[in-house]
């Protein structure tokens, strides 16, 4: 439990809901010392109490992100089957008019037609984000969204007032709504591109925990001279682990499984590396 320190215990408790963000009613709170004004200023205390999120608070709440984050896998499988009917639907229609692109006319010369359908990054990038817009809002956390295009690819920011809606847990949420962004793409872009999701500064912070999760799985690694499997995750971060770890003369990593279920295996390197 944290300790919050206060003139009285009354505004020690204020200063801790403040704190961690709760109401009163969701804290367990535990005095430690009460406040003493002493005898003419001598002797006078401050008021100490101790306080956590209820567990119960924190159970329920797990259950009610674990229900709207199976809402958001359901809603965004639903919106991918969609995606590969309209796309069927569209690569039946580009080769119904290639078949029309050398008709003979009236006089027997043959005309060449252009297909009314044509791949272009521009309209894709317009089309995903008015897509992710609509999703988000049916989603329950409607999102501004602002395009950013960078070397490493396109980072698509969604700009919301339910953050860890869109991020779900361990970030499955966005990393979802990420993988069904770059299936988007890849059928209406022209060039191959890296779409990138992120709300707030998610991206940055996943990066801090990812580089700090895979330096202490490779001590692990090396101590127990067993492999470990990491969860799935994009494939930006799974190249963001093999760079950490390519230099390192004890470990090897490797990538197994399909999208969007792909995951790094760290490793004890078979013949150790002589630096």
């Amino acid at each position: 439990m944290a300790q919050y320190e206060g003139e009285t215990i009354e505004l020690a408790i204020q200063k801790g809901l403040a704190d961690l963000k709760i109401e009163r009613e969701e804290a367990d709170i535990q005095v430690v010392r009460e406040d003493s004004h002493g005898f003419l200023g001598i002797g006078k205390k401050t008021a100490i109490v101790e306080m956590q999120i209820s567990p119960t608070v924190v159970a329920a709440k797990k259950a009610k992100q674990e229900v709207r984050d199976q809402k958001i896998q359901k809603t965004i499988k639903n919106d991918a089957k969609q995606d590969q009917q309209t796309v069927s639907e569209i690569k039946d229609k580009v080769a119904a008019e290639a078949q029309k692109t050398m008709e003979p006319s009236e006089n027997n010369q043959v005309i060449k037609k252009t297909p009314s359908f044509e791949r272009n990054d521009n309209q894709a990038i317009k089309d995903l984000s008015v897509y992710l817009m609509d999703l988000t809002k049916r989603l329950g956390a409607p999102a501004l969204v602002r395009v950013d295009q960078q070397k490493q690819g396109i980072i698509f920011h969604l700009e919301t007032a339910k953050e860890g809606l869109l991020i779900g847990k361990h970030g499955r949420s966005i990393n979802s709504l990420q993988y069904l962004s770059q299936t988007f793409f890849n059928h209406r872009g022209r060039t191959r591109q890296t779409i990138i999701l992120d709300v707030g500064d998610y991206r940055e912070r996943r990066e801090r925990a990812l580089t700090a999760l895979t330096k202490r799985t490779a001590r692990n690694v090396v101590a127990d001279h067993k492999a470990v499997f990491l969860d799935p995750m994009p494939s930006f971060e799974r190249k963001l682990v093999h760079t950490l770890l390519s230099d390192n003369p004890y470990v090897e990593t490797f990538s197994e499984g399909t999208e969007p279920d792909r995951y790094v295996v760290i490793a004890p390197r078979k013949t150790v590396m002589l630096p």
